[in-house]
């Protein structure tokens, strides 16, 4: 038991817990503090909003009580709206699935690209590789066996001629 006070992975163990436990408090009330902050925001926000709301149904009640005529234009420009919202969202789709088609058009080719790219190089690579073992393979061989396979590759270079 006494030689575990001795070995330095249980103090660094001891210390690693009492840093964790001490750094839990200021890390919960820092994190608690931003939350409660923006939770007053969000508050704050949805109480002016409903106050504006507010303000403005009663706006609409008073113009209500001036004119039953104005029930007929808010209506009539309500469905103006809807229809060019309408409009406007299916003009947005439109352009939006062009730009994604265009967009994954550009990715495949650049796919390709980059795939071609990747071809030539490994073929690049291999092809400095066989010339790499040919040349250590006739550098190996004798002067005799060069010269008979030398004279045959050129007579066979004259044939296919």
């Amino acid at each position: 038991m006494s030689y575990l006070f001795q070995d330095p992975k249980f103090w660094l163990l001891i210390s690693f817990i009492t840093f964790v436990i001490l750094m839990i408090k200021p890390f919960k009330s820092m994190m608690i503090g931003g939350i409660d902050s923006k939770i007053e925001e969000i508050k704050l926000n949805i109480n002016n909003s409903l106050e504006t709301y507010n303000k403005a149904e009663e706006k609409l009640k008073d113009a209500e009580k001036q004119t039953r005529d104005l029930s007929n234009k808010v209506d009539d420009i309500i469905s103006n709206a809807r229809s060019q919202a309408e409009s406007i969202s299916k003009n947005i789709i439109e352009k939006t699935n062009q730009t994604i088609k265009s967009k994954e058009k550009n990715s495949l080719d650049r796919i390709k690209q980059i795939e071609l790219s990747a071809i030539q190089s490994i073929k690049s690579q291999a092809s400095i590789e066989l010339n790499k073992i040919i040349e250590n393979y006739f550098s190996n061989l004798s002067e005799d066996n060069r010269s008979r396979i030398i004279i045959k590759s050129v007579s066979d270079l004259k044939s296919v001629n």
